[in-house]
């Protein structure tokens, strides 16, 4: 009985071993279709580097309320506004290359689309949004159509 009783310990010892195997092999599987599975982390593009527009942003020391902040964004990130289209239409009537270009003269002072603009792209960035997604964003809320503006 005593040799039983010893074997039947090394049953169980064996029986152990495997199933810790087994769940050590289940759990490297399980990691494995997880990685390889798992979405892609896009980073947020920085918002600096080359632009479109080369002029820089005039200071919004210059200005005061929510002008100086419009200011201020197009400071901090050029690259952002770069991307943008500026739904004042300044492309058309005044030559503007896009967004940021706005905000190189006091054109982006006196312009509520161009500020808000620049304020609403700012809030996405600053929630982790892509380029991209901010400028399909920007594209939605503030799309509209061209129409000549008539002369003063």
């Amino acid at each position: 009985m005593g040799k039983n009783k010893g074997g039947g310990n090394k049953t169980k010892k064996s029986s152990s071993r495997i199933l810790a195997g087994f769940v050590v092999v289940i759990a490297i599987a399980l990691s494995g279709v997880y990685v390889a599975t798992k979405p892609p982390v896009v980073p947020v593009a920085p918002a600096t580097g080359q632009l479109i527009e080369k002029r820089p942003v005039l200071s919004p020391a210059l200005f005061t309320g929510k002008v100086a902040e419009a200011y201020r964004v197009a400071a901090e990130i050029p690259k952002v506004l770069d991307a943008q289209f500026c739904y004042c239409h300044c492309k058309k009537e005044k030559g503007h290359k896009n967004l940021l270009t706005c905000f190189t003269s006091r054109h982006g002072s006196k312009c509520e689309t161009c500020i808000n603009e620049a304020l609403y792209a700012h809030e996405l960035y600053k929630q982790g949004k892509t380029i991209d997604e901010i400028v399909v964003a920007v594209d939605r809320k503030f799309y509209r159509p061209y129409r000549k503006s008539s002369p003063l």
